[in-house]
């Protein structure tokens, strides 16, 4: 459940936490695999909650075509992921939780990769309609974000780390929400019209293909071709021109900037008469 404030009243955004939820078995299925290959450690996606405008600092920023995302991880959960990736012990992986120790490099950099792999492992084309690139972006400074989904972990006793988006991202899982209903009006619009395929016919796409010279050889021939060897070829006043295996012109060959180009073109195909 989302408290919708009246300002987003007239768009669905009650509808986003289902765009999300539809993908819950994927988003287990891959943050599984993922942990078990980085850390060799069993963890599944116990649940994801979600809210509207949410005020984070400090977060790993991320841009996109869209704009803005942004990734954040509980300190907590962080400490315990990096405990599995460099094998502490048990007594030293209490040591490391005390979320009052100054930051060190290494769980810096550990934030800096896995923020970076599970934003691109959650966000897909599912999500946004497209397949979209993510960069890391330590430039832009956003505090106040217009939705955000919080991620928790089954596998680890306690933290989460959530995906925060801006209001262009927003925007653009709302059109991929109405994208279905598009389709369908799409579906419903009227045939098109004789002249309509005409002009879609004449403007296909052809590819030609020109046969511009062979030389038979023999095997023995082939094996003893060596790097630098300089193979004689006479290229015919005129050669046959294909679409697709048919043959359907004679062309000559012309030198145009350096460049081998088909010019004057003549009709090889049969008419067939019929009584």
């Amino acid at each position: 459940m989302v408290k919708l404030d009246v300002s987003k009243l007239g768009r669905p955004w009650h509808k986003l936490p289902k765009l999300m939820n539809d993908s819950l078995d994927i988003f287990d299925a891959r943050l599984s695999i993922y942990f078990l290959k980085k850390l060799r450690v069993n963890v599944a996606l116990k649940s994801m909650s979600f809210a509207i405008d949410q005020n984070y600092k400090n977060t790993q920023l991320f841009s996109t075509p869209f704009g803005s995302i942004a990734f954040n991880i509980d300190r907590t959960l962080l400490l315990q992921i990096l405990h599995d990736y460099y094998g502490l012990g048990k007594e030293s992986r209490n040591k490391s939780l005390d979320i009052h120790q100054p930051i060190t490099k290494t769980e810096d950099r550990l934030k800096n990769k896995i923020g970076l792999d599970l934003t691109r492992l959650l966000i897909d084309e599912a999500i946004f309609g497209q397949n979209i690139e993510i960069k890391s972006d330590n430039t832009t400074v956003i505090n106040q974000w217009s939705w955000c989904v919080t991620f928790t972990l089954e596998g680890y006793e306690e933290g989460s780390f959530t995906l925060l988006f801006d209001n262009a991202h927003v925007d653009q899982m709302l059109a991929t929400l109405r994208s279905p209903e598009t389709e369908q009006q799409a579906g419903r619009q009227a045939a098109p019209t004789p002249s309509q395929i005409e002009r879609l016919f004449y403007s296909m796409p052809l590819k030609f293909s020109g046969h511009v010279a062979s030389l038979n050889l023999t095997v023995s021939q082939l094996a003893k071709i060596k790097p630098g060897d300089i193979i004689p070829v006479n290229i015919n006043e005129s050669v046959p021109v294909y679409i697709g295996k048919e043959q359907i012109f004679d062309a000559k060959i012309a030198e145009d900037r350096g460049k081998l180009l088909l010019c004057e073109f003549n009709d090889r195909t049969i008419e067939k008469h019929y009584e």
